[in-house]
């Protein structure tokens, strides 16, 4: 049996997933190659106050049949921690509003809930509730998500909803963002002109069928959930440990070398000699890049430069984590911090912080000695996670929350997490450069890409990068033979 060694650059989450795939066929030799000191990528926990906390992602999104399938196979199923009930609350002109029902990244699914809330102005209302005529606009190419809700729903519900949302969780402006690369599962409804109001109406069956044959769509049919046929998980979890619970698994099973920078490819044959820093270096059949965009980009430059463009074409911004810790009494006397589970704010309220999770409420089991809240501070054209000191930055956001909530207790610890250059800001037209540079480096051979800068954030997507990938590497690997 011929022996196939891939060498994968980054120990994140797709690299770590990838390299477990392909750790699994005998036939492969894998080494995984982390240039800092620890695993995980933006997957990062601190101990902090007794407790482990999050400073990068927060909680793991178990409604993907496809992250829960991982979790099972890892053995973690029994130790998730799911989040406690409760909404966020939502930053408006009006102050502090509970996030209406059926309200989600890309808009409203329902419009009564969001009538109810008294959020939007009777205008803003008028228009979401359009977004059926709207919809027969369709939209065959790729946009923006804003310049598509916006169409669909409005300017008010775009700013208001979906900014804060969506714009948060890429650190980023929504008027730039990529419909296909950011919000995928709206593809299918702005090229179909499929109505989110309408098909999501909970109907019965007589009349769903009529409003289906109106709007040309099937009927409404119960969606599949990822727990179907397995014991239930909770739709938002993490680990008592921390998110370095699914990493430490992954990196259990798989040869990874930490502080082992790649500087470099060089042809070896059909193969690559793998450049590491201050190490001798390996021979690989194939590599798999997985490394923040600029790393990847200066390593496939000379060897492939359509590809390495794809990496030039996807502004990173830089953003920071801020934890306070209140003492408890105080925090849990305060109605924000004591029936809500966070707080989010649209960017045209120019606050320091753009959303913050009440970590002791939303993780009761959390463990820490203060109640601890945590801050995102900085996105795309904004450069207050890169100027603010530390001391700056936990005042600024402490005051706000004060300001916001009413809470007259001050921090009794503050601490700073900075990532700079982190959140990969996928504009349209992201998807066909994709394909372009993977065309591309098929006439290369041996070399694969993945990550978020490929294919997105979040650990669903870069699950399923590292899962893509390593059926790629797999098949190539057999054709050899």
């Amino acid at each position: 049996m011929t022996v196939c060694r891939v060498v994968v650059v980054g120990a994140g989450v797709s690299g770590l997933v990838a390299a477990r795939e392909l750790t699994k066929h005998p036939e492969l030799e894998v080494i995984c190659l982390e240039g800092s000191d620890r695993v995980g990528g933006q997957l990062h926990t601190l101990e902090i106050d007794g407790a482990a906390v999050d400073v990068g992602a927060e909680a793991i999104h178990l409604g993907a049949p496809h992250v829960a399938a991982l979790v099972r196979e890892l053995g973690l199923a029994e130790r998730v921690v799911g989040a406690a009930r409760g909404a966020s609350v939502m930053g408006t002109r009006k102050g502090l509003r509970p996030l209406p029902a059926g309200v989600g990244p890309t808009g409203p699914t329902k419009i009564w809930p969001v009538l109810k809330s008294g959020i939007l102005t009777p205008r803003g209302l008028l228009r979401a509730g359009l977004e059926p005529l709207m919809a027969r606009r369709r939209v065959p190419e790729d946009v923006t998500v804003g310049s598509f809700t916006q169409g669909r729903f409005g300017k008010e519900v775009t700013d208001t909803f979906v900014d804060p949302l969506l714009g948060n969780l890429h650190g980023g402006d929504v008027h730039r963002l990529s419909l296909q690369a950011t919000a995928p599962q709206l593809v299918a409804d702005a090229s179909n002109g499929t109505s989110m109001l309408l098909k999501n109406l909970h109907l019965p069956a007589p009349l769903a069928r009529v409003a289906a044959r109106v709007r040309r769509t099937p009927s409404p049919t119960p969606p599949r959930t990822a727990t179907q046929g397995a014991s239930a998980l909770p739709m938002f979890a993490t680990w008592p440990g921390g998110l370095q619970e699914l990493t430490a698994a992954l990196a259990a099973e798989v040869d990874v070398r930490t502080d082992a920078r790649v500087t470099g490819l060089e042809r070896e044959g059909q193969g690559w000699r793998v450049l590491v820093e201050g190490q001798e270096p390996l021979l690989a059949d194939h590599v798999l890049l997985t490394a923040p965009g600029a790393a990847s980009a200066e390593l496939l430059r000379e060897h492939c430069p359509q590809a390495a463009a794809l990496y030039d074409h996807v502004p990173m911004a830089s953003v920071a984590t801020v934890v306070l810790g209140y003492e408890p009494a105080a925090a849990t006397a305060n109605p924000t911090l004591r029936d809500h589970n966070g707080i989010l704010l649209p960017s045209n309220l120019v606050r320091t912080f753009k959303a913050a999770t009440n970590l002791s409420r939303k993780w009761p089991g959390l463990g820490a000695r203060h109640h601890l809240m945590r801050a995102s501070v900085g996105r795309f054209g904004s450069s207050l996670a890169e100027e603010l000191t530390d001391e700056q930055m936990t005042r600024r956001v402490a005051d706000e929350i004060s300001d916001l909530t009413g809470l007259a207790a001050r921090p009794e610890l503050a601490q700073v997490h900075r990532w700079p250059a982190s959140m990969p800001q996928l504009q349209p037209g992201h998807k066909d450069r994709v394909e372009a540079a993977r065309d591309a480096l098929a006439t290369v051979g041996g070399i694969t890409i993945a990550g978020c800068s490929v294919d997105g954030l979040g650990i669903g997507s870069t699950v399923k990068s590292g899962q893509q990938a390593a059926r790629e590497i797999i098949t190539t690997c057999k054709d050899k033979d």
